[in-house]
């Protein structure tokens, strides 16, 4: 026989020597696992939550309480053990090994008569799991020994592997009394990371003071929306800490500072954008986005006053940051504005995830976005939209002409718009708190206000449109508008070929005559970078390669006599 001593973690021993972490905020679970395991029948805590939450911390602080004065006395000589799988693996060179040692773990917590209370961190150490098919006899003979019970076991779980193994147990399930671990609250978990930062002040040779703990806390709980607390402020402050290391400053103390450069490692934020107490930037949104968005002061007031709205802790926090349908017809600056909120939130307009609802009619087009089924082609490479936003969180969602979508497209964003979230086919939950979601189209886009929703709702069902923030209406742009809107797309030509030498001018009677071609055109601003490209980059190129242009000179873009040709002069350089 083996000696199993080096594979086993006893819990209990551990809190009489000192070494577990005091559990903070978990008083009424301690209380419910302890209300269990005094049960006579079916006395086996199954703790149920997602990864990150504080489920080993749980039974820690519960072997620290069953030592305590305050325990019950037939706690006094019960051990809570663990088993050390990892070690288990290394020593062993074959699956008939390894499970051997396992069952004589399994065989010495029965033949203590209850003195020893398994807790297991692995399912497929209690039931038949297709993860660790080495576990099937060592977790027969565990089940028989809880079913009968002669063992007592505290088994934790994920959510997947709950329901995709043990809830499926009916057998095995009635011996366990089922507690779901709910995320702490940002109160709780400030508690509980004050408690774990005296670890890393020791560790780092730092001091962390309350208010960086608390930044930590309330950025790991605004940003890092795929992770769950307490960890995350956990592992953002372990972060944080080793970075003063790196800095080598004389002051050994941990600043809110260090706690947004984490962040912003972690996100790919920009620094500047990292801050709880962006109030200031967020009053000034409007400004920003009327500088590339032109015309549509109702649109950019409504969009901003959403993101005020969500950064205000107003909004549900278990949605997307916004959710927008944007209504007009083509070339008016709804794209624009998408553009402009990825610029203004996320620091750079290529944070877009853009998807054309015009390739998505079919019915099939649900793949393409949350992936194939499972045994399918392309299964591993996940879908379109799923793994865009688990790569990239924090973006903006551009669906277009959203009309054109298959309508179980929309009931797929229904799960977007209500929860925050969406399922792949591969049963992970990607996350969309940190998305903007917009929908554009051209529906209604002709009709005054009051006959609008009449007209949306014979495109789209209600409890669609009901889940949107804001229903957006852009409007056609005046001469005026336009005007405006040329010249930020020549000053980006201007600049582009003053980049590669040449001294770019475009005269008032060249930038009428866009102006009107643009107005007069059914597409809108989107004409207008053909127009730049045919009647000024173009030209401009042919004289380059002629060499009638060189680096140096000043170039004039003007009309000819007709007023009907855009003309293009040169003149020598100095």
């Amino acid at each position: 026989m083996a000696d199993i001593s080096k594979y086993v973690i006893n819990y209990t021993q551990l809190a009489k020597n000192g070494k577990l972490t005091n559990l903070v905020g978990r008083n009424q679970e301690i209380g419910r696992l302890t209300h269990i395991l005094l049960r006579k029948n079916n006395n086996n805590p199954l703790i149920v939550g997602p990864s990150g939450v504080g489920k080993t911390a749980l039974i820690e602080g519960l072997a620290s309480f069953m030592i305590s004065p305050q325990a019950p006395e037939v706690f006094k000589d019960i051990a809570v053990i663990g088993i050390d799988v990892s070690t288990i693996m290394l020593d062993t060179k074959s699956d008939e090994e390894y499970a051997l040692i396992l069952k004589e773990i399994y065989e010495d917590i029965y033949a203590s008569n209850g003195k020893k209370i398994l807790y297991a961190k692995d399912v497929s150490l209690v039931v038949r799991t297709d993860i660790n098919p080495e576990n099937v006899e060592p977790a027969k003979f565990l089940k028989l020994k809880i079913l009968e019970g002669s063992v007592t076991c505290i088994l934790e779980a994920d959510p997947v592997s709950y329901r995709a193994y043990v809830e499926k147990d009916i057998a095995l399930l009635g011996k366990f009394q089922t507690m779901f671990l709910e995320e702490p609250t940002v109160e709780e978990a400030i508690q509980i990371v004050s408690e774990q930062k005296k670890q890393f002040e020791e560790h780092y040779g730092v001091v962390i003071p309350e208010e960086v703990v608390k930044t930590a806390v309330a950025l790991s709980h605004r940003y890092i929306k795929q992770r769950q607390l307490p960890e995350k402020a956990i592992d953002l402050l372990d972060d944080a800490a080793s970075l003063v290391l790196i800095d080598k400053l004389q002051d050994k103390t941990v600043t809110t500072e260090h706690a947004m450069r984490t962040v912003s490692a972690w996100t790919g934020i920009p620094l500047e954008k990292v801050d709880i107490e962006d109030q200031k930037r967020l009053a000034l949104a409007e400004e920003f986005l009327h500088s590339r968005v032109i015309g549509q002061d109702e649109a950019v007031k409504v969009v901003s006053d959403s993101l005020r709205r969500s950064r205000s802790g107003l909004q549900d926090p278990n949605r997307p940051i916004g959710s927008f349908l944007f209504i007009g017809t083509t070339g008016i600056g709804k794209t624009e504005l998408a553009k402009s909120l990825a610029e203004f939130m996320f620091d750079d307009e290529t944070n877009l995830l853009r998807l054309d609802m015009s390739e998505y009619m079919e019915k099939n087009s649900v793949t393409r976005l949350i992936g194939p089924p499972p045994g399918t082609p392309g299964f591993e490479l996940g879908g379109l939209l799923t793994e865009g936003v688990r790569l990239k969180p924090f973006q903006v969602v551009l669906f277009d002409e959203i009309e054109k979508a298959h309508p179980d497209i929309l009931t797929l964003l229904l799960q977007v718009l209500d929860e925050g979230r969406l399922t792949d086919s591969k049963g992970v939950h990607v996350d969309f708190r940190n998305t903007i979601v917009i929908m554009t189209s051209n529906v209604a886009s002709d009709l005054p206000t009051y006959q609008r929703m009449d007209a949306l709702t014979n495109y789209f069902r209600p409890e669609f449109l009901n889940r949107i923030d804001d229903i957006v209406t852009f409007h056609q742009l005046n001469e005026e508008d336009l005007g405006k809107v040329i010249n930020i797309h020549l000053n980006k030509l201007i600049k582009r070929a003053k980049a590669v030498g040449y001294n770019l001018t475009v005269d008032d009677k060249a930038k009428a005559w866009f102006v009107d071609e643009v107005f007069t055109s059914k597409f809108g601003v989107r004409a207008l970078k053909r127009l730049l490209q045919h009647q000024i980059e173009n030209k401009l190129a042919f004289l380059i390669m002629q060499g009638r242009v060189r680096p140096g000179q000043d170039v004039l873009v003007t009309m000819d006599m007709t007023g009907k040709k855009v003309q293009i002069f040169a003149k020598k350089a100095s």
